[in-house]
């Protein structure tokens, strides 16, 4: 009768353990939205589809004149206290839509504190964290991931509302149109159990059972 209660609390030891697997959250976005701002003048107006890259207006209008686009998007944190956050990940996704020629069109990647409103200054805020390059035939540079552990880290809290943005603007000085609509992609965000690395906090009850004489037979 000893020898099988051990081999049973020895399997719900080990159940309990594999039970504490770290989890993979996947967020939408919560504010997308992109700014062009029109070449030779301050004025800037929002647009109704992302995009990053120069626009060249037609209609006969010289080379230069159009609107540079400029894109943020804004995600909501999971509640989970810093050290939960395992590893994040970003990605979104680019298609031409006013491209020719065969030079790339190099994009900087931002990140910064957001609020989740969507404002015009969410596009020239934070730090760098990628620089990406594409042409107009093959475009899935803008597909791979970028590691944001650390600026998710920095940001989450254990219980309460956090934002954390990210801002695609063009980085090179293009000759010709190089316009991406951009699609918004998601936040990859991998926690941890909340007592992952404290095993004697799931063992000390088990082990008290099992020393008290009183307890039944199995």
């Amino acid at each position: 009768m000893k020898h099988q209660a051990l081999l049973l609390l020895s399997g719900a030891l080990c159940s309990g353990a594999s039970m504490a697997v770290d989890r993979s959250i996947d967020v939408p976005a919560k504010v997308a939205v992109s700014w062009g701002y029109l070449t030779n003048s301050t004025a800037a107006k929002q647009s109704r589809a992302l995009g990053v890259g120069f626009w060249q207006r037609a209609s006969g209008a010289k080379p230069g004149v159009g609107e540079v686009f400029a894109s943020a998007m804004e995600f909501q944190l999971p509640e989970a206290a810093p050290n939960r956050v395992r590893s994040a990940t970003f990605r979104f996704s680019g298609k031409p839509s006013q491209c020719v020629g065969a030079e790339p069109v190099v994009v900087d990647v931002y990140a910064y504190a957001g609020d989740g409103r969507g404002e015009i200054g969410d596009t020239s805020a934070g730090s760098r964290i990628a620089q990406l390059s594409a042409d107009c035939n093959d475009h899935a540079a803008f597909s791979r991931p970028i590691d944001v552990t650390h600026i998710v880290r920095q940001s989450t809290v254990a219980a309460g509302i956090r934002f954390v943005g990210f801002n695609v603007r063009k980085a090179n000085n293009r000759q010709g149109p190089g316009l991406f609509v951009l699609t918004p992609g998601k936040l990859t965000v991998v926690l941890g159990e909340p007592d992952a690395g404290q095993p004697n906090a799931r063992r000390q009850p088990v082990e008290k059972a099992a020393k008290n004489p009183r307890a039944p037979s199995l």
